[in-house]
């Protein structure tokens, strides 16, 4: 694929100005003030794409701003399953609980801060003690970890999710839902009443209690389940003991502690054929029908963009503007789509980067949700020219946003879909032939 530089070179500044007119004009007269009119014109034309959506390996889960914790299953995605680990420490070391303390009880507080799916769902939560170190800083941790754990369940807790229903504390004051978890015995055994030594420091603490995992049973039925956002560095977040009638001690979330977010997909529970054809079966042709997008890990679409190189040839053309239409086939008041997503570039050593269009702000590049046409946009039209100059074409990739720490499925209409009137993917381009 070659290119006139010296034509190109000419015409440079009318490009760059064009992408910045681009923002306030109809995109159809975009460039038409600042050419002869006689001598170019500008062109509109829709382009088909390639694309397939993937299962992603898994993403870095450690210290994330909040912990996903629920199950759910969906018609088109099948099971998840989000899970956390998690420090528990000391809020006071060497705690002094007078002679012959009993414990009236201990509860494990959970501070919600969204969630996403069919809260209706009952969920059963259970809490295990981790029986390996894990660690806070300089480690790194992916979202397909799992710890060993000991056998000894420390909670076990059926509940219906409440995220907002607010919490009235002192008669007056409302603060933030919660979901308070009763812990057993042996846990009460094995914190409350250790050795003087194992409290005496939180760094003594962690090596005789290493932390806690944090999981919820599977739901058994497609439709049901949530996933639960909780913000663990929430002051009220902590474990409580009631002890002596009137007095209490607790273990604290805060900053110095390692948390690690687990996912698991169980894709083959999908009823969606088209789903399962394309991502377990990986059959290439599944994504002209439909293409797919989820959170915690789970599924990416790769797109590529085949016809550039021929319809290119050795015609000259200025592209003004470039823009990837992506039409959201799904969505609804259980599951509603991503608000946002994540367009990258693959590279040649299969990391990612991203676009020279982003660069230049969010508000030009796109990627937010239009409520009325159900569709996300992208504005790229530099990445575009780059492929033009001879780039090798590695691929675009498109993720929802918040995928460590959200759980929306996007169902996409796909790059030739066959459903009547409905849209597709597809990348409009809008150009100047310069002879």
């Amino acid at each position: 694929m070659k290119v006139n530089f010296r034509i190109f070179r000419l015409l440079l500044p009318v490009i760059l100005l064009g992408i910045i007119a681009s923002c306030n004009k109809k995109p159809d007269t975009i460039g038409l003030d600042l050419v002869d009119h006689n001598q170019l014109l500008v062109s509109d034309t829709v382009f088909s794409v390639y694309a397939l959506s993937s299962m992603e390996d898994s993403v870095v889960s450690d210290e994330t701003s909040i912990n996903l914790l629920g199950s759910q299953w969906t018609s088109t995605f099948g099971l998840t399953v989000a899970s956390f680990y998690s420090h528990l420490r000391l809020s006071e070391v060497s705690p002094d609980f007078g002679t012959d303390p009993h414990v009236d009880s201990a509860f494990f507080t959970l501070v919600y801060y969204d969630y996403y799916g069919n809260i209706n769902t009952p969920l059963t939560v259970r809490i295990y003690e981790v029986a390996e170190d894990f660690y806070q800083k300089d480690s790194v941790y992916y979202s397909n970890k799992k710890l060993q754990i000991y056998d000894t369940e420390l909670a076990h807790h059926f509940f219906f999710p409440s995220p907002e229903d607010s919490v009235v504390v002192n008669d007056s004051t409302k603060t933030a839902a919660q979901l308070k978890i009763p812990m057993n015995q042996e846990f009460v055994n094995k914190v409350f009443f250790a050795e003087d030594t194992n409290l005496s420091s939180n760094e003594m603490f962690i090596q005789y209690f290493k932390g806690i995992y944090v999981t919820i049973d599977s739901v058994d039925y497609p439709g049901g389940g949530s996933i639960l956002y909780f913000n663990l560095l929430n002051s009220n977040s902590k474990v409580t003991f009631y002890y002596n009638d009137s007095l209490t001690y607790t273990l604290v979330f805060n900053s110095n502690n390692a948390r690690i977010e687990n996912f698991y997909h169980n894709f083959s529970k999908s009823t969606d054929q088209n789903f399962i054809n394309q991502i377990i079966l990986k059959d290439t042709a599944a994504g002209e029908q439909n293409l797919y997008l989820q959170g915690m890990s789970g599924i990416r679409t790769k797109i590529f963009f085949p016809d550039l190189d021929r319809w290119w040839g050795k015609n000259k053309y200025a592209v003004n503007e470039a823009l990837l239409i992506i039409p959201a086939a799904s969505g609804g008041s259980y599951y509603p789509v991503s608000e946002n997503l994540i367009l990258l570039r693959q590279n040649e050593d299969s990391t990612a980067s991203i676009l020279v269009d982003q660069n230049v702000g969010d508000a030009y590049f796109g990627g937010s949700l239009d409520d009325t046409s159900n569709s996300y946009q992208f504005r790229i039209t530099l990445y575009i020219q780059e492929l033009l100059k001879d780039s090798s074409d590695y691929g675009l990739l498109l993720y929802p946003s918040g995928k460590t720490v959200r759980a929306n499925e996007v169902k996409l209409y796909g790059t030739h879909n066959n459903e009547p009137d409905t849209s597709r993917m597809e990348l409009r381009l809008i150009y100047t032939k310069l002879d």
